[in-house]
């Protein structure tokens, strides 16, 4: 009887310190769960002022904004929701509802980011660096202007797609970045898939640069506030 006892209560020992291990380690995942959820509720409850959305949207905390470091060369790719394009062209302090959506409906069918490719040390010109010959700089504009598109794509599960609209913001003094805008079309899994830019650099010789967007964090954006 007395074997049985202390048999019984080493059991419910070893039971109550395995309990209270397993415990102590799923409290950071259980923690790290409820705060997504309760920072999902407060995103999409959000109502920003048209400075205060822009600010938001280029806060790379917020998941819209990824740059990836190469050597001396930073690559940053900002995604673009259509309320973010509408206030950066409009640059008012408050928007009129009926203007936004308006504006918002000729975006539709497309989504929208900015490339930009710059130095780390934020001096000099980027198009001179690593030169070789003056025909090699003449070489790099026209292939930004002209045929980097073809060398950029979008995977969003299993499809990949083409960057359809592209403009390359020519600078015509020293700058120590380039800034391209892309466009790609809108299929049935651009609200459900992760999305990852695909960039082919042959120009810096940096070979394959892939940025990823979580999907759900592009699904839970702020509202913009309208009058």
């Amino acid at each position: 009887m007395r074997n049985f006892v202390l048999t019984s209560l080493c059991s419910t020992i070893i039971f109550l310190i395995g309990c209270s291990e397993n415990k102590n380690q799923a409290s950071p995942s259980d923690g790290e769960t409820v705060d997504q959820n309760l920072s999902i509720v407060n995103i999409s409850s959000l109502s920003l002022e048209p400075k205060e959305y822009v600010q938001w949207v280029q806060d790379p905390d917020n998941g819209l904004k990824r740059e990836k470091i190469i050597d001396d060369l930073i690559f940053s790719v900002q995604y673009k929701p259509g309320e973010y394009i509408i206030c950066r062209e409009q640059r008012q302090a408050q928007l009129q509802a009926g203007l936004v959506k308006q504006k918002l409906a000729g975006l539709n069918g497309m989504q929208y980011y900015d490339l930009t490719i710059k130095m780390k040390s934020g001096e000099g010109e980027l198009l001179k660096q690593g030169l070789a010959s003056v025909e090699q700089y003449d070489q790099r504009v026209k292939y930004f202007a002209f045929a980097m598109q073809n060398d950029i794509q979008l995977v969003e599960g299993n499809d990949t797609l083409p960057c359809s609209l592209f403009h390359f913001e020519r600078a015509y003094d020293i700058t120590p970045q380039a800034t391209f805008l892309l466009g790609f079309p809108v299929n049935e899994n651009t609200s459900k898939e992760d999305k990852t830019l695909i960039i082919y650099d042959k120009t810096f010789n940096s070979g394959l640069i892939k940025l990823t967007f979580p999907i759900n964090r592009l699904n839970n954006l702020p509202r913009l506030k309208t009058l």
